[in-house]
């Protein structure tokens, strides 16, 4: 089991065996990828990846390389690491089913968030032997809640050849970076040096989606983000993060938040504070 706190996040598309639970601690105002999933990454995001399943953290600000402003608790362990025998035993089914399920990855909100988040936190100060005992308190939090969501979809089945990696990490780094402007098919698939054909194969094979449906959904959390934290106009919003017209701003945005813009931000802004409690504060860990 490792746990640690980190100054920034790693914005590298990567993979391992090991279970990892991150907690961000600032409001990066950007996004994480787990699988063929991604979601906002702002201050509180609790995610959990599964194992071997591909996953980066993007960050819509700079680096600010202050310790004094932590970015993300990482917890990183494996079945294995837990103890084969000690995850037989009837007391820990819940844990040992919750981690069978967890293979595709979870998000986590409400109440468990919050308390997943103090349990977290609390590691900063404990030894080996303590952390160990609160990962397990930590997993059957988790184990109850309803509070979540899977993230990576049962079909999503990545190539984890390491060419491949590294190739869709550079396109995801493009496409996060150019969201807002216009962006043609010929010229992403020459960052990832392949065909137009045979890169719409790699993308949907190693995404689960099109590279038209992975921008629209870069573009419409962008424009969420904006809707919350801005009073710029629903038109001026639309054409800022890349649509072209408000009309297809508005059908994508319904599709993937089952509500119009408007909506979200009427519905959002006075939700937020029932739905989400503060979050405990980091402190620096060297």
């Amino acid at each position: 089991m490792v746990f640690k706190i980190d100054r920034d996040i790693w914005p590298v598309y990567h993979y391992h065996p090991e279970i990892d639970i991150l907690l961000s601690l600032k409001d990066h105002r950007g996004r994480f990828i787990s699988g063929d999933y991604t979601g906002p990454m702002e201050r509180g995001t609790l995610i959990m990846n599964g194992p071997n399943i591909p996953h980066a953290l993007y960050s819509g600000l700079a680096d600010d390389e202050d310790w004094s402003k932590p970015s993300l608790a990482v917890i990183q362990f494996s079945e294995a690491s837990l103890g084969e025998d000690l995850l037989e035993r009837h007391e820990l089914k819940p844990v040992r089913d919750f981690l069978q399920a967890a293979r595709y990855g979870f998000e986590f909100f409400g109440e468990t968030r919050h308390r997943a988040a103090e349990l977290i936190l609390a590691m900063q100060d404990q030894g080996e032997l303590e952390r160990f005992i609160q990962l397990l308190r930590l997993l059957r939090l988790l184990a109850e809640s309803t509070e979540r969501r899977v993230l990576a979809s049962p079909a999503y089945s990545p190539s984890l050849r390491d060419r491949d990696i590294s190739r869709l990490d550079r396109v995801i780094r493009h496409l996060h970076q150019s969201k807002s402007q216009a962006l043609r098919l010929e010229d992403v698939a020459e960052v990832a040096n392949l065909t137009p054909k045979s890169f719409c194969r790699f993308f949907r094979a190693n995404t689960g989606k099109t590279l038209v449906q992975y921008v629209n959904a870069l573009r419409v959390g962008e424009a969420c983000r904006l809707l919350l934290e801005t009073n710029a106009p629903v038109t001026e919003i639309a054409f800022q993060v890349g649509f072209n017209n408000l009309s297809n701003f508005n059908r994508r945005f319904r599709e993937l938040k089952e509500m119009s813009p408007r909506e979200y931000r009427s519905r959002l802004s006075i939700d937020a504070s029932r739905q989400y409690q503060p979050m405990p504060e980091a402190r620096v860990f060297g």
